[in-house]
């Protein structure tokens, strides 16, 4: 099991700020909201593995995931870091600060809970629909998005996915390693615990979007066990994606966290 030399942007001054994506992300996704807190913080945008630039590997679960996020923080930040990870990325990194508290100063969590999910069968459906689209020479992204609507009617639902599609010398291929994503699904909705783990005792903030069901509140006692000092936000009028939905409320929301002492 070995770690993965992860692709990644890094800009803006101060202290670290890492943030992690979420499933068939990247951390280009996150590039224009990062660029307005890079006057504050050093921005890493990190591809993990088998999304965006980063390499390919048939493993993939969230304990190699971590691997490959240790070694880049140990090559390419300096101390503790604050962390910002959204869905599978807020995963990995609670991963992070319950395994290895001392790397983490603060936590931002984005519209995910440290529990084991049920709605893999919505993603297994995107995969799907991405597998059966048959990437031949001189396939526009125009066409592609309509080959895609009949399984994936929502627009921006689609646009998001179109994000991993790489056209080059009129060949497409798809960025995201999707046999190794479909193998390991039931991996990513997973929340695996070792007994070692302990609760992490520094500050840290979930942010969930009001029209999202991914923090429930049923999960509230559990975010409390592995998070004590843990503060709770919701933003108004927005889904899963934080940062395409509400972007200058979560903006806000972050700085006002980060700035505390």
């Amino acid at each position: 099991m070995a770690a993965l030399e992860l692709h990644h942007e890094q800009f803006g001054e101060g202290p670290d700020l890492v943030i992690l994506h979420g499933l068939f992300g990247s951390g280009n996704n996150w590039r224009s909201f990062a660029k307005k807190l890079s006057k504050d913080f050093r921005i890493s945008l990190v591809d993990l593995r088998n999304h965006g630039k980063s390499p390919h590997s048939l493993e993939m679960d969230y304990v190699v995931m971590l691997e490959d996020v240790l070694v880049f923080l140990e090559k390419k930040t300096a101390g503790s870091v604050s962390i910002l990870g959204h869905s599978m990325g807020g995963k990995t990194a609670m991963q992070l600060a319950l395994r290895h508290p001392q790397k983490v100063q603060k936590l931002i969590v984005g519209d995910i809970s440290p529990v084991v999910y049920t709605h893999g069968s919505d993603h297994r459906s995107y995969i799907r629909a991405l597998n059966n689209i048959p990437l031949k020479q001189g396939l526009t992204r125009t066409e592609i998005d309509n080959l895609l609507h009949n399984s994936i009617p929502e627009r921006t639902i689609r646009a998001f996915l179109l994000t991993n599609l790489e056209i080059r010398s009129n060949q497409s291929s798809w960025k995201i390693n999707l046999k190794a994503l479909e193998e390991h699904l039931s991996d990513l909705i997973d929340f695996p615990i070792d007994p070692k783990m302990l609760p992490f005792e520094e500050n840290c903030l979930f942010i969930a979007g009001s029209n999202s069901n991914y923090i429930q509140t049923e999960h509230q006692s559990i975010l409390q066990s592995w998070f004590p000092k843990h503060r709770f936000v919701r933003l108004k009028n927005c889904g899963h994606w934080l940062h395409v939905d509400q972007p200058e409320a979560l903006m806000k929301t972050l700085k006002y966290f980060l700035s505390e002492i």
